[in-house]
């Protein structure tokens, strides 16, 4: 006899020859669980993998069944057990939507150098312009996932990704003419920070920066139509462009800096950049950049110092006097004169390193002065202590003066710790070189991270690198 009974929502019973199927379906129909009672009496369990799909099926459930419980349950007899025999499928959710920029996200930092010697400065691309209206981002829509199914067969459509607004930042906004493109609100410099897109305006001087404009802080990027003149600041977060020639001014750039002039100082003025900078000449001057320095004649009489390169080309790429460093390379025609003028390349070399590890240094000095100080208050207090002439304020001295003499040796070693991780990266110059083209004259100094050495005759199409212990040099032929 066959017999089929609801016991509660989402349960069935079937009774089929004395035998007791409880078949347990879950409120959201991915899930069903069987639990068979064998009869009061010895009968012995007859039921196939089909008769038992079978009964399955009589209650519903049609979709995603287990045969490997069914056959766990005939081979072994699991009768009485709670067993998951069948399980749908949830419904997948789709990608995210996201976006794509339409610019360049790298910018150009090589510029092309004619047989002149002149700097192609039309083609640099260092700074990305966007003209007011310009897309420049283009929404992808979310992509709907794979549907799933219930184990009574029902499909259940797939999940859509979620919605991810577009990169709007600072001067830009979506287009009237399609919801799914950001286009620029105004002309600028388009920049791409964590996920958003900006522009910045260019703010553009026409002529000089002197008296007439004062000093220039500007948190964007800056376009001088003319030169700048000594004594004057010049400030950008942004990039800074520069016609004509700097004098002894002060330029700092969060960015880069083009200079379609020279530097011509008298060791008073300085140039910063964060990026890159890019030069005609340098005389006098002071020079500090994060990553790389393109100069297209010569350095005279100038400290120059780059985060990675120095790249002098051109006609005249000459390294004449003062100090020129680099901390993985320095490329250049010709160092020195025929004259042995001192000149000083360095490469592996970072002076804000060596400064770092100078404030170390100090600072360990300091605190070991400090030890000793306190160790003298301690022994002072504590006489009295024993003397039982200790005051209120004295005991608190005495309990404050001991838990910082217990935290000063902690101190020393982190301090220690980190001056020999420092050293370590100082010391680290097994890729700098110094790349020379034409000649290193004598009386020019080569040095790689701590090594010196000073020419004592010319040299020609070299390059120098280190082994470690010693500077070596490498003829080009």
């Amino acid at each position: 006899m066959v017999q089929a009974t609801q016991q509660k929502p989402g349960s069935k019973t079937i009774l089929e020859k004395n035998w007791k199927f409880d078949i347990d379906i879950s409120a959201d129909r991915l899930f069903a669980h069987l639990t068979i009672t064998k009869p009061e009496s010895d009968a012995e369990f007859e039921f196939s993998a089909d008769e038992l799909v079978a009964i399955l099926n009589r209650a519903g459930v049609t979709h995603g069944i287990k045969t490997d419980q069914i056959s766990k349950i005939i081979d072994a007899g699991l009768f009485g057990k709670r067993m998951e025999i069948a399980r749908g499928r949830p419904p997948s959710r789709g990608k995210d939507s996201d976006f794509e920029t339409l610019f360049p996200k790298e910018v150009s930092k090589s510029p092309v150098v004619g047989p002149d010697g002149l700097i192609d400065y039309k083609n640099l691309g260092i700074i990305r312009n966007a003209k007011k209206g310009q897309p420049l981002a283009r929404r992808i829509p979310p992509t709907t996932g794979e549907p799933g199914f219930t184990i009574d067969g029902e499909e259940i459509p797939g999940l859509p990704g979620r919605e991810k607004a577009l990169p709007k930042g600072k001067n830009t906004q979506v287009s009237p003419d399609d919801p799914n493109v950001l286009i620029a609100a105004d002309d600028g410099a388009i920049q791409f920070s964590n996920d958003i897109i900006s522009v910045d305006k260019i703010y553009k001087i026409l002529g000089d920066v002197d008296i007439s404009t004062g000093n220039i802080n500007y948190v964007g990027n800056l376009q001088i139509g003319g030169g700048i003149k000594a004594g004057f600041k010049v400030m950008a977060e942004g990039d800074i462009e520069i016609e004509k020639n700097i004098e002894d001014a002060e330029v700092v750039s969060g960015g880069s800096i083009v200079a379609k002039g020279g530097f011509v100082g008298s060791g008073s003025g300085f140039i910063r950049a964060k990026n890159d900078l890019i030069i005609r000449f340098v005389e006098n001057g002071n020079i500090e950049v994060g990553n790389d320095i393109h100069i297209s004649g010569q350095a005279l009489n100038s400290n120059i110092f780059a985060g990675n390169a120095i790249y002098l080309k051109g006609a005249k790429a000459i390294i004449l006097g003062g100090q020129v460093g680099a901390f993985n390379l320095v490329e250049t025609d010709v160092i020195g004169s025929v004259l042995g003028t001192k000149t000083i390349v360095r490469v592996g070399f970072n002076p804000a390193m060596i400064k770092e590890f100078q404030h170390l240094e100090n600072e360990c000095k300091r605190l070991k002065a400090d030890q000793e100080r306190i160790k003298q208050a301690i022994y002072s207090l504590t006489k009295l202590e024993i003397d039982n002439k200790l005051n209120k304020a004295q005991a608190e001295s005495l309990a404050q003066l001991k838990a910082v003499r217990n935290d000063l040796p902690k101190q020393i070693e982190e301090i220690d710790r980190r001056k020999s991780a420092l050293f370590a990266k100082i010391n680290d110059h097994k890729n700098a070189k110094i790349v020379v083209r034409g000649t290193a004259y004598h009386g020019t100094i080569i040095q790689i991270g701590l090594l010196k050495k000073e020419l004592i005759q010319d040299v020609t199409r070299c390059t120098f690198k280190s082994d470690g212990n010693q500077i070596v040099m490498l003829t080009h032929y």
